[in-house]
Parts: C-alpha cells; sequence; structure tokens
C-alpha cells in the first residue's frame, strides 16, 4: 500500500512539473497605418491652429502640421485603419488635400499640404 501511495505522489509530481517553464506568445502587427501631415519650410506658421482631417465618413479630428527640417521628419502621427480611405483635410473652410488612399500594415503616409 505504501508503494501504490508513493508512486501516485511521484506520478502527479512529475505530471505537474510538465506544466512549468517557459510559455511563448506571439503577436503579429498591429492592424493600423498611420498619417502625418507637413509643410515646406517657407510656410512654417501657416497652420499654427491645425488642420481638420476627415478619414471616410467618420468625425473629424485636429492634427498638428510638422515642418520638414532637412531630410528627417520628426513629428505626429495620427493613427487609422488600414485599407482604402478617403483622407480630406481642412483648413479654415478651405480643402486642401482630398484623395482615396491606399495604407497598409504600420505604413505612415506624409501628406505634404501647400
Amino acid at each position: 500500500m505504501k508503494k501504490y501511495i508513493w508512486m501516485v505522489i511521484v506520478t502527479i509530481f512529475a505530471l505537474s512539473a510538465c506544466t512549468a517553464g517557459r510559455t511563448t506568445e506571439s503577436k503579429g502587427l498591429e492592424n493600423q497605418a498611420y498619417l502625418q501631415f507637413t509643410i515646406v519650410k517657407g510656410s512654417a506658421d501657416k497652420y499654427f491652429d491645425g488642420v481638420e482631417v476627415y478619414v471616410d465618413d467618420n468625425a473629424p479630428f485636429k492634427a498638428k502640421v510638422d515642418l520638414i527640417q532637412g531630410k528627417t521628419v520628426k513629428g505626429n502621427t495620427y493613427v487609422i485603419k488600414t485599407g482604402k480611405r478617403h483622407v480630406k483635410v481642412v483648413y479654415r473652410g478651405d480643402v486642401l488635400f482630398e484623395k482615396d488612399v491606399m495604407l497598409g500594415t504600420q505604413e505612415t503616409r506624409k501628406i505634404q499640404l501647400p
């Protein structure tokens, strides 16, 4: 009887030890894309209060416009869904940009405003 109890304890211990260890988790890229709005150096204060951006038929959001300095642009990016999107940029009632754009996963589309 003692031998049977010891075998049961050892078996339970061995089976519980099999579940311990490292577990791995894999994540894919998030299904989102980014928009960034830029202007050239000569018109630095042109859109100082931001622009309104309409994506598809959703409510507009305010976006800051970044200045291009050299070859690198660091600034504000805005998350939108991937796929074909209708983007319209409005500043004080004037339409600056309106176009259908195709955006892939983790893609950043830089839109240069006039």
